[in-house]
């Protein structure tokens, strides 16, 4: 049992026995072996073979090179009878197949709570994907967000996130359930904002990248890092979430780690584009931003918010 101080609370924290992740690709194996510490076993779903066997057999995940994986991580290929038993179930699947991820939940009677750590957008709706998540199932919800590069955290570098609920003494119980050394858990009751800082940072990140392609120094991506958060914080009041989410783990730090490394695939997409470019053409890693980015009309009108910054990045991309 280990004690967690969280804002004038003292809590005992226990340790979970199983979790379950939906998504081994980088971030959902990077995420579950930095919690091997604190849970007896770890069960991750995958739609490849590949992963499935290289998890099981040679304890990696290739993508994130030969960090050698914690005994309590084990692979299954598409068979959620292996995570009916979890006492939390992390979604860490690209935005495109949150939906479907959830009908299988529905279908397979799991209530547990499910953590989302998938960003971006529902771009057809202009909605948050928690609300595309609560839509399908009623199982109670998390955000979990932060400054956590994949290869990073894999390594067992130390990080921090944030983990965002309406239900706020949940948030807190898993928070210190799964806060270790490595990785530090803070809860947020703003599930709104975290989510909109996580979306659309990769959108600004597209930017910076674009600012930096044409030469215009970093005196300006600064300049025009602190005017896009301006906006999110727009957004996020229109839409009722807070600005202070926007001074936390899964704001500013998110945002600064991802508009300002070089390790940020869509800062790379955005100098690309810098350099005459086009997203049919990309032939890099994925750039969640650019997805994302197709919603800045739609949200603009649905909240009837004025976006300059997000509508460059946009036209951008889509208007080239």
């Amino acid at each position: 049992m280990l004690c967690v101080f969280f804002v004038g609370v003292v809590m005992s924290c226990n340790f979970y026995k199983k979790i379950g992740f939906i998504g081994a690709g980088c971030y959902g194996t990077a995420i579950a072996q930095s919690l091997s510490s604190r849970v007896d076993y770890i069960s991750l779903i995958t739609d490849s073979a590949e992963i499935m066997n290289n998890i099981n057999q040679k304890h990696v995940n290739e993508v994130l090179g030969d960090t050698v994986l914690s005994d309590t991580l084990s692979c299954f290929m598409k068979d959620y009878s292996a995570i009916k038993d979890a006492e939390l179930i992390f979604i860490t699947v690209p935005v495109g197949a949150v939906a479907k991820v959830c009908n299988l939940i529905k279908e397979n009677s799991i209530k547990v709570p499910v953590i989302l750590c998938s960003k971006g957008l529902d771009t057809e709706n202009a909605c948050l994907i928690s609300e595309m998540v609560t839509n399908i199932i009623d199982n109670e919800f998390l955000v979990f967000s932060g400054p956590s590069f994949a290869t990073e955290v894999v390594r067992g570098l130390p990080f921090g996130v944030n983990l965002a609920s309406k239900n706020m003494k949940l948030a807190m119980d898993i928070a210190c359930g799964l806060s270790s050394e490595i990785c530090e858990i803070k809860p947020l009751d703003d599930y709104i904002g975290l989510q909109i800082a996580g979306a659309f940072k990769n959108i600004l990140a597209i930017g910076c990248g674009m600012k930096r392609g044409t030469g215009l120094g970093n005196n300006f991506i600064a300049k025009f890092i602190v005017e896009g958060i301006e906006e999110m914080i727009s957004l996020a009041k229109a839409m009722g979430g807070k600005k202070d989410t926007f001074f936390s783990l899964g704001g500013i730090g998110d945002i600064i780690l991802t508009c300002t490394s070089e390790q940020s695939r869509n800062g790379r997409f955005g100098e690309y584009l810098a350099n005459g470019g086009a997203l049919s053409n990309w032939k890099g890693a994925l750039a969640e931003g650019a997805f994302a980015a197709k919603g800045i009309p739609v949200f603009a009108k649905k909240y009837d918010v004025r976006f300059k910054v997000f509508d460059e990045i946009y036209k951008a991309i889509y208007q080239n």
